[in-house]
Parts: C-alpha cells; sequence; structure tokens
C-alpha cells in the first residue's frame, strides 16, 4: 500500500477516492455541505484506515485526528475544530429518512473518533464537581433519628448506606477514605495497626498514587487530608498511624466539615474569612467559595448584569465603613479621575443641602446669619416638611434638590423681615462682621513704610477710605459724640 509521490505519482485506490472527493468538495466551493459528504464516505466504508500515512509510507494514519489534519492527497487538509463546527451543522436534505440517518451514523462516528470537545470536557468535569462537592449545605438532607434496618449483602442496600452516610457526615466521608489510604513522608511503609484486628501486611500509599488511582489532583487530595489533620486537632478524630486501609471510625456532623476543609486556590486564611462570611449571610459556603475563586467570572456579571453589579456596589460600601484601607483606596480613586470628582462634588453639595432641609424640618427652627436661634412660624415649617419628601425622593435631582434648599432660606429671610429687632440684630452683625474684616486688613499694613512707597493711586485710595471712615462717623455723631482721630490725606 506504499506510494510514490513524483511528478506523474500513481495514487492508490483510496488515494484516488479521497483525492476526488477532495476535489468534489472544492468544485462545490468548499461548502460545509460538501465536506458533510465526504466525511460520511471516508467514515462509513472506512477508507480513512486503507490511506498510506504519507510518501513511501505504508502504515496507515494512527489516529482519525492525523487523517483530518494530512495534506492531500493523504487526507483532507482540515482542522479538527472545523470539523468539530461543521458537525453543527444540518445538512439541507436531513429531511430524508436516508441522508437524515447518513448524517446522524457519521457525527457519531467522527465525534467517537475525534474525541469530546475540550471545553464540553471542562463543562462535565464543573458538573461532576458540583455533583461530589461538599453535601453538608444541601436543604434536601435531613438528620434523621431513626436508622433503617439495611441488609449490606444486598447491593441497593450497600448503595444506600453510603449515600446515607454521606448525607450524615459530608465531605469527611472523602476525608477518611484519603486519611487511611494515605501516607504523608514515607509512602509504601505497613501500615500501623493499633487492635484493629487486620493483617499487617496492608500497605499505605503517596498521595500522588492515590490521587491517580481515584483521578483526582495530588493537591486535591492533600486538601482532604489536611482537613483530617485539623479534625484531629478540633474533634478528637483518630490520628494518622491508628488509620489503615479499610478501618471506619465515627465521623462528625457534615456540619463541621466547612470549619477544617480548605478549598483549592484559596489559602487557609481566605477560606476561614470566607467560611465565616458564608455563616453569616445564610448562604453556601461552596457557593462563596466559588465566587472568590473566580473573580473574572464576578467582573464579567458585574459588568453585564445590572442586579449583580448593584449586589456588588452594596457589598463594596458595606465593607468600605469598616475597612479604613478601602475607603482611603475609594477615596484616592476617586479624587484622581475627573469625572468621579465632578459626579462627587455634584453629589455632596446635594446630600449637604437635604440634611440642611430635613433639619431645619425636624427642629422647626433656623439659626440667622448673625448666629440668632429663630423660631418658624407655623406656616413655615409646614411648607419646610414638605420640601422634606422633595429630597428624600430616590429620583430628586441636584437641581431639584437646591431649588427646595434656596425655598427654605427665603423662608428664614422672610422670617427675619417680619422681625424688626430680630431684623436690626442681623444688620448690626453684618455691620461687625464688615468692620472687623476692614480692621485686619488697615492692621496688616499699618507697619508698612507708606510715605516712602506711596503713589498717587495709593494715597487717592487711603484719601477714599478717609473719606468713607468719616461719613461713618457722620451717621453716628447725632447718637454719640465722635472720639475718632481725623487724619489729614495730605500729610501720610
Amino acid at each position: 500500500m506504499s506510494v510514490r509521490v513524483e511528478s506523474n505519482s500513481y495514487l492508490t485506490e483510496e488515494q484516488q477516492q479521497v483525492y476526488q472527493l477532495r476535489e468534489s468538495l472544492e468544485r462545490n466551493g468548499g461548502n460545509p455541505v460538501g465536506f458533510l459528504e465526504l466525511l460520511a464516505a471516508v467514515v462509513t466504508d472506512g477508507t480513512w484506515l486503507k490511506v498510506p500515512s504519507g510518501v513511501n509510507q505504508e502504515e496507515p494514519f494512527v489516529s482519525f485526528t492525523d487523517f483530518i489534519e494530512a495534506k492531500p492527497p493523504f487526507g483532507l487538509g482540515a482542522s479538527v475544530e472545523n470539523v468539530r463546527i461543521l458537525l453543527q451543522i444540518r445538512h439541507p436534505h436531513e429531511g430524508v429518512p436516508r441522508i437524515r440517518e447518513q448524517m446522524d451514523m457519521m457525527r457519531a462516528a467522527v465525534r467517537e473518533l475525534i474525541g469530546s470537545d475540550p471545553s464540553e470536557l471542562n463543562a462535565r468535569r464543573f458538573e461532576q464537581e458540583a455533583l461530589w462537592g461538599d453535601p453538608s449545605h444541601d436543604p434536601d438532607i435531613t438528620d434523621s433519628a431513626e436508622e433503617p434496618d439495611l441488609d449490606l449483602s444486598n447491593p441497593i442496600d450497600r448503595d444506600a448506606a453510603e449515600l446515607r452516610s454521606v448525607g450524615k457526615s459530608g465531605g469527611w466521608i472523602w476525608a477518611l477514605k484519603v486519611a487511611r489510604n494515605v501516607e504523608v513522608g514515607q509512602p509504601g511503609r505497613p501500615a500501623h495497626l493499633v487492635d484493629m484486628g487486620r493483617a499487617p501486611h496492608i500497605h499505605k500509599v503517596a498521595a500522588r498514587e492515590f490521587a491517580r488511582r481515584i483521578g483526582w489532583d495530588h493537591k486535591r487530595v492533600m486538601r482532604y487530608y489536611r482537613a483530617w489533620e485539623r479534625g484531629i486537632e478540633k474533634y478528637d478524630l483518630p490520628s494518622f498511624d491508628r488509620l489503615q486501609p479499610g478501618v471506619e471510625v465515627p465521623l462528625p456532623p457534615a456540619s463541621t466539615w466547612t470549619e477544617c476543609f480548605t478549598p483549592g486556590r484559596v489559602s487557609p486564611d481566605r477560606a476561614e474569612a470566607l467560611v465565616a462570611g458564608a455563616h453569616e449571610a445564610g448562604l453556601s459556603v461552596r457557593e462563596v467559595i466559588y465566587a472568590a475563586k473566580s473573580p473574572g467570572a464576578m467582573k464579567a456579571a458585574i459588568l453585564s448584569d445590572e442586579s449583580t453589579a448593584e449586589a456588588a456596589r452594596t457589598a463594596l460600601l458595606e465593607r468600605a465603613r469598616e475597612d479604613s484601607e478601602l475607603r482611603t483606596t475609594l477615596a484616592r480613586t476617586i479624587a484622581h479621575d475627573p469625572v468621579f470628582r465632578k459626579e462627587t462634588a455634584v453629589e455632596s453639595r446635594k446630600a449637604e443641602r437635604a440634611d440642611y432641609v430635613r433639619q431645619i424640618a425636624d427642629q422647626g427652627k433656623a439659626r440667622t446669619p448673625a448666629g440668632q436661634a429663630l423660631e418658624l412660624s407655623k406656616e413655615a415649617r409646614e411648607e419646610t416638611a414638605e420640601l422634606v419628601a422633595v429630597v428624600d425622593d430616590p429620583q430628586a435631582t441636584p437641581e431639584v434638590v437646591a431649588e427646595a434648599y434656596e425655598r427654605v432660606q427665603q423662608l428664614i429671610v422672610e422670617a427675619v423681615e417680619a422681625d424688626p429687632k430680630v431684623q436690626a440684630a442681623e444688620h448690626r452683625a453684618r455691620i461687625h462682621k464688615v468692620l472687623a474684616s476692614t480692621a485686619r486688613n488697615i492692621a496688616s499694613v499699618i507697619d508698612t513704610p507708606l510715605a516712602e512707597i506711596a503713589d498717587e493711586k495709593l494715597i487717592e485710595e487711603v484719601s477714599a477710605l478717609q473719606t468713607s471712615v468719616e461719613a461713618l462717623v457722620a451717621l453716628l455723631s447725632p447718637q454719640k459724640g465722635s472720639h475718632l482721630r481725623v487724619i489729614d490725606s495730605q500729610a501720610v
């Protein structure tokens, strides 16, 4: 069955068939339907098993995958990934029973030959882990005081007994199977016997060997080993040297499992915090830890789903109230981002104004700019109470809150103007404030050598200030004699 490929090479009968089918596919424009028919042809009669695998080769292809990827005239010149996609395409004539049967048989045969899609394997692995995960939080598991009468010679009763023990002890079942069969440090040494009634020739195995036998990862085996180690400390479980293959011992309740087991990709410190958080929230420990192990999936859910984003926002704020470092980080992020900084300023001003309206409504009085406590009228209090409902509306915009805030201030101004004594006190307070500020400003320059540095403009400004002061003194002179010393503007 060997073939020599030269300028005018002769192909084997099987190669001629593959080559002709391939040419037929190309003449049809390389369409998926033609490729499906090609696959059906080479699979149904086993053509691919008869084609030599290369130049001057007599041996056929070792696998169908190699046949698919080999270049013509030896193979189909396609990729396995594309074949998987094409298998999902429906042939336009599958309504005809004969063609549908041919396509179904071809798809089943090809899938068996090329193996499962890695993504499907991962999905099945995840489902299997979920199925054989910690059952401690299964809501359908109940602690029944009644022990059924099971006949362990009956295969149904044996399965029932094992599943019942899983329901009661959860992950401790797997931990026991690891603890009694695995020896860390000196694999293969005969197990210690402590009056267990077993023969001394039984050997424990290394963690890696046990992992190989059960199809687990070595690290997963060690997680169950460490869980039993913690159980020795917390629940007085038998030590490893008291266990040997086949030994059964009493196990703690399933609810205690999460206190000792550290899931993969989560450090013991993190696991302890996650377990505590799950218990506090009344959630499944498994669900909480799975979320913590998948930050990428968590981020994608937050970005794509509104309810998930809201839950994340609420959780972040709750944690920030107790975590000073997180608060600082959030504040720094907001302060350095122009968009956040602007929005924060707007919302901060909105919150302050809303608090002001609530405070005035609660107290029924306000403090004037002069510091006077002012009781509001009944009508003003009623209107302020109505404005509280406005600012408390979750949909209230900053503009709406600003209008309510300005209206409350206007009510205070109206209350001041309605009482002459209060109004006079406000005027005095305002004037005192202005004069005090002016006096401080003058005092700050009084020791300056003005005579040496003054120019015409400065002399004019000081003279104008003196005129203003003299005018104020004139206003007060009918009530009180002036004791102010007038300075000649020319003598500055």
